[in-house]
């Protein structure tokens, strides 16, 4: 059996597998160990690989899953706590314009991360004047953004999806689940599902990139 450009691990690990074979048996099954055992490595190797990048691909989509649940959480906290960090927002006093890019981001890392409370998300917006500017100003900005999107769209419900959660969350006067089913001439459980449709595109939009890969999965 010709041991050039092979594997001296794999040859070894032949040689001592065919130590009590005779040399005929050697040099006719020597070779086909070889190959076989080589192929059969190669083999496993790949399927490892392929087992591997398919672990990956899980953990990273479960990562993403888990941020946009917390995410989704957060976009529906935002609405329940509106009227609260509006009425902040409206009375806040803060002494001029500045960059505000790092403390954006910082919000919403923190609205994006795990392990963080209700009270320490809406503490943290509240915390100064400042904060409670940066996110108030972008959440009405993508609320604007959604009222929009409802209305240009081909759907009734979209339009019904805004008006459920602005009398839910938006308006100074919250109306009641059984209020809003009534006048939308709907029973409670769609209420609820329209404001689960409602957060789930609101999120896209207040946390961008994240938003859209999950809603696309």
């Amino acid at each position: 059996m010709s041991k050039k450009k092979k594997d001296p691990a794999l040859l070894r690990a032949i040689d001592e597998l065919m130590e009590n074979y005779i040399p005929e048996q050697k040099e006719l099954f020597g070779e086909m160990f070889y190959q076989t055992i080589k192929q059969a490595t190669e083999v496993a190797a790949k399927q490892a690989a392929e087992q591997a990048a398919i672990v990956i691909q899980n953990e990273h989509r479960e990562f993403r899953s888990k941020r946009f649940r917390k995410q989704y959480a957060n976009t529906r906290l935002l609405l329940q706590h509106y009227r609260s960090l509006n009425s902040h927002y409206a009375n806040a006093v803060w002494e001029s314009e500045k960059d505000v890019t790092d403390e954006f981001v910082d919000i919403m890392e923190l609205m994006s991360g795990q392990g963080y409370t209700e009270t320490v998300v809406v503490d943290n917006i509240k915390k100064s004047a400042e904060k409670t500017r940066i996110i108030m100003q972008h959440i009405n900005k993508m609320l604007d953004i959604y009222h929009k999107q409802c209305e240009n769209s081909k759907y009734a419900e979209d339009m019904r999806h805004w008006r459920v959660i602005k009398g839910l969350y938006l308006l100074p006067e919250k109306a009641s689940v059984d209020d809003i089913a009534e006048k939308e001439n709907i029973n409670r459980r769609t209420v609820y599902k329209d404001v689960d449709a409602a957060v789930e595109s609101l999120t896209m939009l207040l946390f961008g990139i994240d938003g859209v890969e999950k809603l696309c999965e």
